[in-house]
This record gives C-alpha cells, structure tokens and sequence, in this order.
C-alpha cells in the first residue's frame, strides 16, 4: 500500500555485519522462503539486531529504491549482487521470525511510518509503479488501527491506514483507507477476492500465515494538499465505483520488539521496509537546526492541517513568553522587524488577558530593544495587533526608535493569523506575510 521513500532512521546502520550476520543466516537457513513461514526458529534479541543492521546497511547505498528503480552507478554502490543477496537474506530470516507476535492487536503499531524501501515485482500497480520511480518524493505510511469509531459508514473514524506523499515545498498527497483486522474487524467488509483487473496489477489471495498479522483495506478518499493553496484538490480516481479494485491487504511480516523497524508485504507481492517516523514537528526542529529553509516550509505546511488548538487566538496558550526560532520575512516587513528577526534574542510576550504584546530583541548583556502593542483575538485564528510604542533601552536610558506606531503617518492595525499552536511551540503569519515560528521559554528578565 505504501510506495518508495527516503532512507532515514533511529535504528543506526553502523557497519556491514559481515561474519557476524553470517551466522544468523546459518541459523535461520532452514526458515528461508519467499513467503512468512509459521512456527519458524526464533532468532535471538542480538540475531534480530544484526539482521536488521544488516538490511539498513544494504539499503544505505541504495537510497531506498527497489532493484528495478536503481541507476546503473547505484546498482554498483549495490555492489553488484552480494549485497542484494545480503538484503534478500537478512529479510527472509527476519521474517521467518517474525518479530513481535500479533503486531496488528498492538497500540504500538499504531503511527507514523517512513517507507525506506519497496521492492518492485511485475505485478505492482502503474500507479505504484509511477510513485517508486521518483527520488524526489518522501512517503510515509499512517496506521491508525486504535482509533475509534465517528461516521455511520465508518469513513470519519475507526481504523484506518493511510499514504502521504510529501511533494517538498509543494504539499503532499494524502491517500486514505478504511481498515480491518482480525482483532477490530470493518462492520460489513468483505475482504478483497480475485486476481483483480490487469490494469491494477494483479493481486494474490492466499491467507495470512499467522492471526493478527494482516491489515485489510479498501481505499475511500484522497486529496492534494498544495501549501499555496487555500483548499485541497480531490484525487481523480473515484473510488467507490472500483469495487474490489479499491481493496487491498497488508502483512506485517516482522516488527521489532521497540516498534521502530517494520517488514510488510501487500496484496500485490510488494515488500515494504519501514521505520518509525520521528514526529513532524520534531523533524521541524531538525530542519531548523539544519538551515533548512525549504523542509521547514514543507513541514509547517504539514502541521498547518492539524493544529491540536480549537480557536488559538483565543486559547489560554497563547499567553507566554515566546522566543523566535525561525522566521521568513516579506519584502514589505518594516525594517526593524527585519533586524529583530536576525538576532539570537528575539522574543515575544504575550499577556491575552491584559491585551498586551511586547517584541523584545536582547542585544547582549547592555541593553534591549523593545515594541510594545496592544492585542485583541479578531476571529478564532486572528489576533489584532496595535503598536504603541518603540525604543532603545540602555540601562536606565530610554531611546525611541523609529516605527509604524498606531496613529503615524500610513499606519494602519496589524494582525498575525495562528496557523499552529500546542503548548510549546506556535507559528503564525504576520499581516505583512511573514512567517514565524516560535517556542515557549520561561519569562525574561526585563
């Protein structure tokens, strides 16, 4: 169900296992066959981790792209067919083993899940085939097995498992699917029967090889979500007239005891090696540390749709001290908005119930500079702002500094509209059109 992505991991790939792993396939040999064998030897806790070291250091070269999606020079950092034996082998003992038992009754597989890789047998889908080709993409894989239920045809809530497509800065596809399993299965589902039309590529029905182990789906709805646009654009595949085209299965083949590392096969003979994803706003930190400008845009776009704050502009949360941790700045920002934005010691505090706001840019040990404004919740996501006053403050010295203050010359009110807000982090949108980022910190002193 899910297709090609980038390889990044918490699992350390460190160096090839070499000899070591030798002796793990040595063990399992018995247990290797292209399909999940039940009641296999049981790899040990140190024989799992050097399989699995074993799979992320064949895949380190590859990029995580499937043999029939690599370049010629990335079929040589392969090391031509020794470490896709090494890759096959490490996989099948994995799977013989299974990892963890029952993984679809566990909350813990429940998440966000980064495709490191997917194999790419004749019988994938075009359109599956179209999305493993493509390097630029990063996919990822949503299982939602524990949520409940919400609409009366289940499409609202209940289990579900989901693609996204990450476009970059553009946006993302988002491809949606109503899930069942044998421990919460789907009221009315009738799983997936057939071969299934040639144009889809055709399908396997055999049964799973242990309980618990496979995700049923059928597909319901989907939508690109560009981040320069106001409204999301529906896939063009209407799903509900495909019938048992639009159904699927998952088997998690293996899972490791941490939850991290995850093998599955689909319904199309398609094997998909998975990582626990790091959350995005985690990642939008990792991005700002890093000076990436352009994933710190992709990602804010992606929390943009899931703000976990009803009304934040009239939310408790936020009141607070806020310092600026990253900021793209519009060309008609004023100039001393600009300058603040630079400096390692930008801050800004809001008291809501006062109505009250402060920029506060610290300049060292010497001095600060300081706009006080008045703020007033305009809508839900909106917050009316007001300068009053702007200056330079030098021990006991007050300097007024030129600024848009309210009642000068082609100055009128401003606003920033809150796109995210949670406890600790918040971003906004300046009526100007620049954007920031900010995180809690305890209250300065001023």
């Amino acid at each position: 169900m899910a297709m090609r992505g980038q390889l990044k991991t918490p699992i350390a790939s460190g160096s090839r296992p070499g000899r070591q792993f030798r002796v793990v396939l040595a063990r399992a040999a018995t247990a290797r066959a292209p399909a999940v064998k039940a009641g296999a030897k049981q790899l040990s806790v140190r024989e799992r981790a050097l399989a699995e070291q074993a799979v992320l250091s064949a895949l380190a070269s590859a990029r995580g792209r499937g043999k029939e999606g690599l370049s010629e020079e990335q079929l040589e950092q392969l090391n031509s067919e020794e470490q896709l034996e090494q890759l096959n082998s490490a996989v099948e003992a994995l799977e013989a083993d299974g990892g963890v038992a029952d993984p679809t009754t566990l909350p813990a597989l429940d998440g966000r899940w980064r495709l490191l890789y997917t194999s790419r047998p004749g019988s994938a889908s075009p359109i599956q085939r179209t999305f493993t080709g493509v390097d630029s993409f990063s996919i990822f894989q949503e299982v939602l097995l524990t949520q409940e239920g919400g609409g009366e045809d289940g499409q609202e809530g209940g289990p579900r498992v989901n693609n996204v497509v990450e476009f970059g800065a553009l946006g993302f596809l988002k491809v949606e699917a109503q899930a069942s399993t044998d421990g919460r299965p789907l009221p009315g589902f009738t799983p997936r029967q057939g071969e299934g039309l040639p144009l889809f590529g055709k399908s396997n029905n055999y049964p799973a090889a242990r309980p618990n182990m496979r995700i049923d789906f059928q597909f319901d709805r989907a939508a690109f979500n560009f981040r320069f646009l106001p409204f999301t654009i529906p896939y063009p595949v209407p799903f509900r007239i495909l019938g048992d085209e639009r159904k699927g299965w998952i088997d998690v083949t293996y899972m490791n005891s941490d939850s991290t590392f995850r093998l599955s096969r689909g319904n199309k003979g398609t094997l998909f090696v998975l990582a626990k994803d790091v959350p995005i706003k985690q990642r939008l930190m990792d991005a700002i540390a890093a000076a990436d400008d352009e994933m710190v845009m992709s990602l804010v776009s992606l929390l943009e749709q899931d703000c976990p704050t009803p009304a934040p502009a009239r939310s408790p949360l936020a009141s607070g001290n806020w310092r600026l941790v990253w900021s793209q700045q519009a060309e008609s920002a004023s100039a001393l908005q600009k300058w603040g934005s630079k400096q390692a010691e930008s801050f800004q505090v809001i008291d809501a119930e006062a109505g009250t706001a402060a920029n506060i840019v610290k300049l060292g040990g010497w001095g600060e500079v300081r706009a006080n404004a008045g703020v007033e919740a305009a809508s839900d996501t909106r917050t009316g702002v007001d300068i009053t006053d702007a200056a330079l403050y030098v021990g006991p010295l007050r300097i007024p500094v030129p600024s848009p203050v309210r009642g000068s010359k082609g100055s009128t009110p401003g606003f920033i509209d809150w796109l995210y807000l949670d406890e600790d982090t918040r971003i906004t949108r300046g009526s100007k059109g620049s954007l920031f980022i900010h995180r809690r910190e305890p209250q300065p002193e001023l």
